[in-house]
């Protein structure tokens, strides 16, 4: 008990010294003597559809640029330092990684790849583990309900995982070591016209039957045209993964309950497109090949595909669109069906004066078994001075049921044909002030209520759990940014978020009014990234990990340091991953042969030691 304290006391004494080192940081820089202003504001494309200037979009957007992407090896890393995101590790590299904005569950965010949406159609998310950045330029994060442009699934908001662009004379090659016997080999090849991206990573894990092993692949053509670029690109990412479950015991965290259980995934993307001044249009598809070997339940399938295409143009300030889309799944559980879904959306950003600007979007789509839905949305955005922007917004959102959710058949567990979609509610008030005009701060404010939410309800009666829209939750919070561009592409950053996601309708009456799982109610992060070196500090508060609020992961908090230097032509990284050897848990699982609760272990302290050569 007193080494527990002891150990309380120092994580807490820890996290206000690096708390109080980055503020002092970022305020020493922030209050000079410079003139508020905004200045060279990003340009953000993710939340119109359409380039627009940060300061005239009403949707609270991050953006994770290229120079910080590359700290990480996946996306789900990368998306840890973002206001608003709870983003939820099984493990070590391989283990399943998914993403929540706001307290929403991972089905409910929008995840994209160059706009394009890749959520699954049976699991309805998508492993972020899967995701590595070798190809990303940058990430965007919007943090409202974009159904308005986007249809389905971005109740919470969306994720644009944004690919290289062909750069000429950018070639480059790479190679890491790191603990656990990880090693990463990296090859990165672009011209005027073309862009090549090739990546080999693979660890023994530091758990019993935790190995990994990806390939990576993903290039891109462009070639000009009278009609505008005609472009190209496909991804595909292999991996074969160790999947070791809880540890036998929690004295002994690097065990496995399932020390033989292996898991496969195979993601195909491709697009061809072509894209004018004012017009964009395209075919793609993603496709996902997983397979699972768990030794209790037998060896399971998922095959996904999701094809589609879309053709959008704007004139003036006006947008708008089509889309047609087709679902297909065929899973050990779920069979073999298909869905579709046709949408028309139509925007328009209004300058109504210096002052005031104002965005308006509306989108039908049809869903072939769960009907039609129409989304608004309505942002307004008021310059209240020369560095001072207040934002309002709101908008409707929905998700439609996946392929599991309508037709899952395992003899105990039972999908439902006729579900609704769920259906979400939400509105935002944020306040942004340029204290230089190299230092930005933001504070919001949001409230957002979903319904028909789909569960899962037991019948003990007929011994069966079938899919109902019987849910409904409420959420609410409060997210704090500040930001200071340090020289040419370095940044400092602190941001807090303050989260309350509570049950408010569900089958089981003991779980209303309980707040949910794995929602923290404060998170901090803060960082200073300058080139390729970094420290970034992570803090995550307490959450519960069931549906009665019983069951407490404590709070934690990791510190990672990167260092780069070029020497002779080389650039020489070392980097330093939970540097204080933090002991913490994401999830909590139960062993499959005893039902013992117990947690996921996240790695210790980890090093890595890298050298590129670029030519």
């Amino acid at each position: 008990m007193v080494k527990d304290i002891k150990a309380s006391r120092f994580r807490g004494i820890k996290f206000l010294l690096l708390f109080l080192l980055c503020s002092l940081f970022i305020v020493h820089f922030s209050f000079a003597s410079e003139v508020p202003r905004f200045y060279g504001e990003e340009v953000v494309v993710t939340a119109a559809r359409l380039p627009l200037p940060a300061s005239k979009s009403p949707w609270n957007t991050s953006v994770i640029s290229s120079t910080e992407v590359h700290n990480f090896k996946t996306v789900g890393e990368a998306l840890r330092t973002v206001a608003g995101v709870d983003s939820q590790s099984y493990g070590y590299l391989g283990s399943l990684n998914s993403v929540r904005l706001r307290g929403a569950n991972a089905s409910q965010v929008l995840i994209l790849v160059d706009g394009r949406r890749i959520n699954s159609p049976t699991l309805g998310m998508f492993d972020m583990g899967d995701l590595l950045t070798d190809n990303v330029e940058r990430i965007e994060v919007v943090r409202a309900p974009l159904s308005a442009v986007y249809g389905s699934d971005a109740i919470s908001g969306v994720i644009n995982i944004i690919s290289k662009t062909p750069k000429e004379g950018d070639k480059a090659i790479s190679a890491q070591a790191a603990s656990f016997g990880t090693g990463q080999y990296k090859v990165s090849l672009s011209g005027a016209n073309y862009s090549l991206n090739a990546d080999y990573l693979q660890s023994n894990g530091f758990r019993q039957n935790g190995d990994y092993l990806a390939k990576n692949v993903a290039g891109k053509i462009v070639f000009p045209t009278k009609l505008g670029e005609l472009i190209a690109d496909v991804q595909y990412y292999d991996a074969i993964k160790g999947v070791p479950g809880v540890p036998t015991s929690d004295a002994d965290p690097y065990s496995a309950t399932e020390p033989n259980d292996r898991q496969s995934d195979k993601n195909t993307l491709w697009g061809v497109g072509l894209k004018g001044d004012n017009y964009l249009l395209r075919l793609h598809q993603s496709n996902l090949d997983q397979k699972l070997d768990p030794y209790i339940f037998g060896a399971s399938t998922n095959l996904a595909a999701q094809t589609g295409v879309e053709w959008q143009q704007n004139i003036g300030s006006w947008l708008y669109g089509l889309e047609v889309r087709e679902d297909k799944g065929k899973t050990t559980m779920s069979g073999d069906h298909t869905i579709s879904n046709y949408a028309a959306f139509l925007q328009d950003v209004v300058d109504l004066n210096d002052q005031l600007s104002l965005t308006a979007s509306i989108r039908g789509d049809h869903h072939s078994t769960a009907g039609s839905a129409v989304n608004p949305r309505l942002g307004v955005v008021i310059r209240m001075d020369k560095a001072t922007i207040f934002r309002a917004s709101a908008g409707t959102a929905f998700r439609a049921p996946t392929l599991n959710e309508l037709y899952w058949n395992d003899g105990w567990m039972f999908g439902d044909p006729t579900l609704k979609p769920e259906k979400s509610l939400s509105y935002e008030l944020g306040l942004e002030r340029q204290l230089t005009d190299r230092t930005d701060v933001r504070l919001s404010y949001y409230n957002s209520r979903i319904t028909d939410l789909i569960l899962w309800d037991w019948q003990s009666s007929a011994v069966a759990t079938t899919a109902k829209n019987i849910g409904e939750v409420r959420s609410e919070g409060v997210e704090f940014e500040l930001n200071r561009k340090i020289g040419e592409d370095g940044r400092g950053y602190i941001n807090y978020t303050y989260q309350k996601a509570v049950d408010q309708q569900d089958f089981d009456p003991l779980a209303v009014g309980k707040t949910l799982r794995y929602t923290p109610q404060n998170k901090f992060n803060a960082g200073i990234v300058m080139g390729g070196s970094s420290v970034i500090v992570k803090y995550v508060g307490e959450r519960y990990a069931d549906l009665y609020n019983t069951v407490k992961l404590p709070a934690y908090t990791v510190v990672d340091l990167k260092l780069s230097k070029a020497i002779a032509g080389f650039t020489v990284d070392l980097a330093v991953d939970n540097l204080f050897n933090e002991n913490y848990s994401e999830a909590v699982g139960s062993d499959p042969t005893t039902w013992a609760s117990r947690n996921y272990p996240m790695p210790g302290r980890c090093y890595s030691l890298g050298v590129k050569w670029g030519f």
